[in-house]
């Protein structure tokens, strides 16, 4: 073989290559492509002019105190749409954690994954965008083992939480409204509902740590919202 016969095959393995390469790109781990990439794949979608029956669907919670209750929304919700469920919640907890248990839980088995936290990272000051990438980042996972994501923002901090003279929580409630609005505006791959469905009078303290008719608010609100079918 002479030169230029070396060059010109040289050349044509380079061009297969290429074409090679375009035809089958390298399959990265779902996780690994970004957030908008796993978004743009899968897109979960809840029908909001039909009824929606989950009767036997399986749910996971994630989140805080505020989804940790015994009796409290998540156990009502299961109850009236008959979904089987695992409650993650514990009090307490901010989002770097609920990421790790995220991480644990879910998989392919969930229909359904309704993620509430945030209250705890802002109460301790941390900055809202990194608590909200950490919620987008469990919205991920769910999109990548096609679970659905519901996330909820919570309750109205500048209606319902009270920390009037105490300096711990100064600042408290306007960091919550904050993160809360970015979970409305940034939060892409799930559905996100406001749920500023109570008042201070269904809060049982000055964090709004929701009693009994707090609970069935925030339950019937979901019911609705959703539009899950009640038996």
């Amino acid at each position: 073989m002479n030169i230029k016969d070396g060059i010109l095959l040289m050349l044509a393995s380079l061009v297969f290559g290429w074409l090679l390469l375009k035809a089958h790109p390298t399959i990265k781990d779902p996780m690994a492509l970004g957030e908008i990439a796993v978004i743009d794949t899968i897109k979960p979608i809840i029908k909001q002019d039909t009824i929606v029956s989950v009767k036997g669907k399986n749910v996971l919670f994630i989140g805080d105190s505020h989804t940790a209750a015994d009796y409290g929304w998540q156990y009502q919700l299961c109850k009236k749409t008959q979904m089987k469920y695992l409650n993650t919640a514990v009090g307490g907890k901010q989002t770097a954690w609920m990421l790790e248990v995220a991480k644990l839980n879910i998989n392919s088995g969930y229909d359904y994954c309704f993620i509430y936290g945030g209250a705890n990272d802002m109460a301790g000051n941390r900055a809202p965008i990194k608590s909200v990438k950490n919620i987008q980042k469990i919205v991920n996972m769910c999109l990548a083992k096609q679970v659905t994501p519901i996330v909820l923002t919570g309750f109205d901090p500048l209606t319902c939480v009270n920390v009037a003279g105490r300096d711990i929580y100064k600042g408290y409630p306007q960091r919550y409204a904050k993160f809360q609005q970015m979970l409305i505006d940034s939060i892409q791959g799930a559905k996100v509902l406001k749920t500023h469905c109570i008042s201070r009078t269904d809060c049982g303290d000055y964090l709004c740590h929701m009693t009994g008719s707090g609970h069935r608010k925030m339950c019937n609100f979901i019911v609705s919202a959703c539009r899950f079918k009640v038996y």
